[in-house]
């Protein structure tokens, strides 16, 4: 089997969004990730598509909440600034904690920027590990 040409970005995305109306699926003939959201125009297309594959295409889960609560730990615990630290520390008491940290962090825009990469770098290595379950080769464009 060829190697799958894949979209970090557009993976990363679909694997970190928690919009509940929102399925991915990747396509692994293609490297696609499909949206399929019962507001699309294509959508019965896409599904009848998607139901007459079905080993074509893998469902993209979505990231698992005690994995970003770790990586956010992981995170906390590697800011160097006590004060920062100890602000940090009440996002965990929020609903929406990533976006919690994101708020906390916007006035500190290289913590912000460390924090986004360091998140993103997680995500890449949970959809590799995704992938390698999958048994497909791939490279990312």
């Amino acid at each position: 089997m060829p190697s799958l040409k894949l979209n970090l970005p557009e993976l990363i995305f679909a694997w970190q969004d928690q919009a509940a109306d929102n399925a991915y699926y990747l396509d692994t003939e293609s490297g696609d990730v499909k949206l399929v959201n019962r507001n699309l125009l294509d959508l019965r297309d896409l599904t009848d598509e998607i139901e007459t594959n079905r080993e074509r295409f893998i469902y993209v889960p979505k990231r698992e909440k005690q994995h970003m609560i770790l990586d956010l730990k992981e995170f906390w615990s590697s800011v160097s600034d006590d004060k920062l630290r100890n602000i940090l520390s009440m996002a965990f008491e929020s609903p929406h904690v990533e976006s919690a940290f994101k708020k906390i962090l916007a006035p500190h825009p290289e913590q912000l920027e460390r924090f986004e990469s360091f998140m993103q770098e997680k995500t890449k290595l949970r959809i590799e590990e995704w992938l390698q379950s999958h048994s497909l080769e791939y490279n990312f464009s």
